[in-house]
């Protein structure tokens, strides 16, 4: 195994887990990311865990994958709570097989119109993204792992010829082994101060935040109408479509409807407040499908994929095995930048 050091750029839950895998095998290993952990991207994602039913894609089969080792991250990682409360969904765009068995009311029992016809998945589950990236580097740092908050990486470094062998962060560099671009939609202008090019696109959304009384919603539920999950604390996620919002009036104005529609679609909701309404942007690359790998560059291994969440603990694992090793794991072979 390599004991050279590796970093990783990027303190959302992709570099979490890249970090806590590497630094769990013994790793030197230094995380860096301008923000604190889970600032970016991860902070405004839904958290769903699970795979489309019907999809058959490469990418749905490594989907399936980051169940099983979010399972084994949640035994693993003191403190790190993936809640496995199954996902109520029904209409065109979620199911195409729904029953008409009338559990809807059973399993949602707060809804104010349960679906005459639904279907459960029991393997669905979600987890709070900024709280398991948070565990996930605090185990990595109980393992040896360095941490750079607030330090914004400027360049790859290349003092030899063509291969990364480190990152400026302004007046210091750090030198590296390789170095591990996780940077989300910043992943793009990094790549290319070592001269590679990685064409991505940025897909806007927007994240309502309710506050509610807890146990209104029991797990996940998604429609055509709206898609909604509740933490422990009582806080409702509500994700929707970003239409060309352009202020911060736009974005109430999308927080108030979307507390209209949770009052008319559940009991009880109707002291929910809006807390939030904010514009995330989600990375991913310009084809749809993850990129991750070492580069045709010596030393630089980059990882970008959508969906990010369910994803980051199958790529963690894999992508340090490989960095460990310099083996291809057989899950991430056709996700190489070539």
């Amino acid at each position: 195994m390599s004991t050279h050091p590796v970093i990783v750029i990027g303190a959302g839950i992709m570099g979490a887990s890249i970090t806590y895998h590497l630094a769990a095998r013994g790793a030197d290993v230094t995380l860096v990311d301008a923000g604190l952990p889970g600032s970016g991207a991860t902070r405004h994602s839904f958290g769903w865990i699970g795979r489309m039913p019907g999809d058959f894609s490469p990418a749905g089969d490594l989907r399936a994958l980051g169940r099983h080792h979010w399972e084994r991250l949640a035994r693993e990682v003191p403190g790190l709570e993936v809640h496995w409360s199954g996902a109520l969904v029904w209409g065109e765009h979620f199911s195409s097989v729904g029953t008409g068995d009338g559990q809807a009311a059973v399993r949602e029992p707060n809804l104010t119109s349960a679906p005459a016809r639904s279907e459960f998945r029991p393997d669905d589950g979600w987890l709070n993204p900024v709280r398991a990236t948070e565990k996930l580097i605090s185990a990595a740092q109980e393992n040896g792992a360095s941490v750079r908050f607030g330090t914004p990486v400027t360049r790859l470094v290349s003092s030899r010829g063509d291969t990364v062998d480190g990152v400026e962060l302004g007046s210091e560099t750090l030198d590296a082994s390789t170095v591990v671009v996780a940077a989300g939609i910043g992943s793009t202008a990094l790549c290319a101060t070592a001269g590679r090019s990685l064409p991505m696109i940025s897909s806007p959304a927007i994240m309502v935040r309710l506050g509610a009384s807890p146990g209104l919603v029991r797990g996940i539920v998604a429609n055509d109408m709206f898609e909604a999950r509740q933490d422990v604390d009582g806080t409702v996620l509500i994700p929707l479509d970003y239409n060309t919002e352009s202020s911060m009036e736009d974005l109430m104005q999308v927080g108030m409807d979307a507390r209209r529609l949770f009052v008319k679609s559940f009991k009880g909701a109707q002291e929910a407040a809006v807390l939030s309404a904010e514009i995330g942007w989600r990375p991913m690359a310009a084809d749809g499908e993850p990129k991750v790998g070492y580069s045709e560059t010596p030393g630089l291994y980059i990882a970008v994929a959508h969906p990010g969440i369910t994803l980051a603990s199958v790529i963690g694992d894999a992508a340090a095995e490989e960095i460990l090793t310099q083996a291809t794991r057989d899950e991430l072979a056709i996700y190489r930048l070539n």
